[in-house]
């Protein structure tokens, strides 16, 4: 298969200004997505679609390929994601570039590893899937907790409480959808406008790898997570 990786990177960010090239361990958080994608074997070009000078040149010191400026009307607050990988295809594609799949690399994912890459990517070709999307694993009874709550002030008017005891062990594991990977056939994109078509499989992602930085709190908890990665002789 020929496989594009994909990092959508725009300038703008409100929660964490700067995000993509604030500095993670040493390194721009974008770097990080950027270097595990070129390490993947089965991913044949590494693309960076930004709007932004200094990200695309960041992303070109990194190895990444950055063909275009995105046009600022597709990195606004309010453009979604879907637009922008769109946009991409559709560029790539009139220079002549075609793909089976796309591996996308959200930048604000640091802690996957190509492993997880290669791991999803024969999921994904083994189960002849329209799409793939990276889940972890969360406890049952604590989803259960989340979604009959509704907080009132400081008054729980509609809290139900689990019905069969709150052990962990009395309830099931869920999954939850996560940010690290999406796979899919670029027609999915261009023809429906949707990271998913009639089936999608999955890849199972251990927590602590599962992480992605919306908030300062989820920077601090990605930071503590990789300098306990590169910590000597782990």
């Amino acid at each position: 298969m020929n496989i594009l990786g994909l990092v959508c990177a725009r300038g703008g960010s409100k929660g964490i200004p700067g995000k993509n090239i604030k500095e993670l361990c040493g390194k721009p958080l974008l770097a990080w997505s950027i270097e595990t994608a070129l390490q993947c074997r089965d991913v044949n070009d590494v693309v960076v679609s930004t709007d932004d000078k200094e990200i695309a040149a960041i992303a070109k010191k990194y190895g990444a390929t950055v063909p275009f400026i995105r046009p600022r009307d597709l990195a606004l607050d309010h453009t979604k994601q879907i637009d922008a990988i769109a946009h991409a295809l559709r560029f790539l594609e009139g220079q002549g570039k075609s793909y089976d799949a796309v591996v996308l690399f959200q930048p604000t994912c640091p802690l996957r590893l190509p492993e997880d890459v290669s791991a999803a990517l024969k999921i994904f070709q083994d189960a002849k899937t329209d799409s793939l999307i990276s889940v972890t694993e969360e406890d049952g009874v604590k989803l259960y907790a989340y979604y009959n709550m509704n907080i009132q002030g400081i008054v729980l008017p509609r809290f139900q409480s689990p019905e069969n005891g709150t052990n962990r062990q009395d309830y099931s594991p869920v999954y939850r959808r996560c940010g690290l990977l999406y796979i899919f056939k670029p027609e999915i994109v261009l023809a429906k406008k949707s990271l998913y078509g009639n089936s999608t499989s999955a890849y199972v992602i251990p927590k602590e790898r599962a992480v992605d930085i919306d908030t300062p709190f989820d920077w601090k908890i990605a930071n503590y997570l990789m300098r306990e990665r590169l910590k000597p002789n782990q």
